[in-house]
């Protein structure tokens, strides 16, 4: 079953409500959150004043309120060090983000159907006031039951985010009924928080446009996919027989048509919300994140081929992304570069710290967990060691080190069944050590391709070893 929502709402970043003229919103340093949370949301609270020339007493249809929703559009930037960003949103516009909030926050928009002073109110001549409210997801993903434990964006992450929200020049309400004029537009933004046990750093949902022409075949990018989905209605939708494959996982094939993967999908999550359930009249579900554990769900790129090519491709993706060696350095050396002189931080694998089952090729997806050179656990375990205003590099500790060394001797013991040494063993001890440091998995294949943080956990460990023993220099 899906977790329970932790997102609580809180005041508002400083600015309060802003006048939305042609764009509103925060640069870096600008969008502060309490310590000790994550946020999981961004909270847009919309105030629109609309004057009617004459009573309207007919409230707009759910087509024209989401015409009000498409009228602003959505971006969001986080800046890390060395010139990388992550850009989970750009140019989303709202009536798109309120079915993201759908499948990840299982949240919908509200004042949506609220006859008060919502959308879907009724006007008197003179003016009126509509309120409705947007949730811009950006942690908790409410299908995968550990989610509490790894997502989010620390407060750190916060100060080094640049968040818009552009207004655009028609008019949805003049658009519906001649009688009634958009004038003045006010918005106020809060940050959608849980408690946070430790100072951690997550990974942001992703939502990307995907088109092929003249393919018969679309992919995402490398991630956690969540929700891929081609725009259009399920009903009447042309695509026929797909196959999709997650990772290179056949996971749906002949006869699957959309039509019967939303149907088994359905049948695995009965408890699926209506205002979920209606998503399918704007969007085509192709592949849909079930709900359970971290560990069942896939990972990497999902494919989907069109049996035989009937349609354009027009699809969006909801991912995690898979950083990369650079991004996950930036991660950790933006976080440091907010530091006091003279203080560090140790990065740590969240999975790993939080004791979560997973399998290694979903590590990369679990963020990191910070800990102060102040703190409790500082020095405990393998990570990213960075400096205030430094560079990050691999850190295992001593006594690590030391335990590393003796399990690796023993490993090499010459027995009958392993004359030679067991080397199998010997890299799962060093592999022991790399799980803990975020960054050690930056491919789809999982440890199947080395990376950079894998190769300098490895010197360190190899030197360990010549150091407690030289003729075990070549077990590693």
């Amino acid at each position: 079953m899906p977790q329970e929502s932790t997102l609580l709402t809180t005041v508002p970043f400083r600015k309060g409500k802003q006048v939305l003229e042609r764009e509103a919103g925060y640069t870096p340093g600008q969008m502060m959150a309490p310590p000790g949370t994550v946020c999981d949301a961004i909270v847009m609270d919309f105030e629109c004043q609309v004057s009617a020339s004459a009573a309207v007493a007919t409230a707009l249809t759910m087509t024209q309120r989401l015409a009000v929703l498409s009228l602003f559009t959505f971006n969001l930037k986080l800046s890390l060090a060395g010139e990388q960003t992550m850009e989970p949103w750009q140019g989303t516009t709202l009536d798109r983000m309120r079915l993201a909030s759908l499948r990840i926050l299982e949240l919908d928009a509200e004042g949506l159907d609220d006859a008060t002073g919502g959308l879907a109110r009724t006007y008197a001549a003179g003016n009126n006031t509509v309120s409705f409210r947007v949730y811009a997801p950006t942690g908790h993903v409410a299908k995968i039951r550990e989610s509490a434990l790894f997502t989010g964006l620390s407060p750190e992450q916060l100060l080094d985010a640049d968040m818009s929200v552009t207004r655009g020049d028609a008019d949805p309400f003049r658009g519906a009924n001649a009688s009634l004029t958009l004038s003045t537009v006010k918005v106020t933004f809060s940050p959608g928080l849980k408690k946070a046990e430790a100072r951690r750093l997550g990974l942001p949902v992703h939502e990307r446009k995907l088109t092929n022409a003249e393919s018969d075949t679309v992919s995402t990018p490398d991630g956690l996919v969540l929700d891929l989905s081609q725009e259009g209605a399920l009903l009447g939708t042309t695509l026929g027989i797909v196959r999709v494959t997650v990772g290179g996982i056949t996971v749906a094939d002949d006869p699957a048509t959309p039509a019967r993967i939303y149907a088994d999908y359905l049948r695995r999550y009965p408890g699926v919300s209506q205002g979920e359930k209606d998503i399918t009249t704007s969007r085509t579900p192709l592949y849909l994140v079930s709900p359970g554990p971290l560990t069942r769900q896939f990972a990497g790129s999902v494919a989907v081929k069109q049996k035989e090519r009937t349609t354009e491709w027009a699809a969006r993706v909801l991912y995690l992304p898979l950083p990369s060696h650079e991004v996950v350095m930036g991660m950790v050396q933006a976080y440091a570069a907010r530091l006091e002189p003279g203080r560090s931080v140790i990065a740590v694998s969240t999975a790993m710290y939080e004791g979560m089952q997973v399998d290694d090729a979903l590590l990369p997806y679990c963020g990191m967990t910070l800990f102060r050179d102040d703190e409790e656990g500082y020095g405990d375990y393998p990570g990213l060691y960075c400096s205030a205003g430094g560079t990050p590099y691999v850190y295992v500790p001593e006594q690590r080190q030391r335990q590393a060394a003796l399990k690796v001797a023993d490993a090499m013991r010459k027995t009958p069944m392993y004359p030679a040494g067991n080397k199998r063993l010997v890299k799962s001890v060093v592999l022991d050590e790399v799980r803990w440091v975020p960054g050690a998995i930056t491919a789809p294949g999982g440890f199947a391709v080395m990376s950079r943080v894998r190769q300098d956990v490895t010197t360190v460990i190899r030197e360990a070893v010549t150091s407690y023993n030289a003729a075990l220099s070549g077990a590693l």
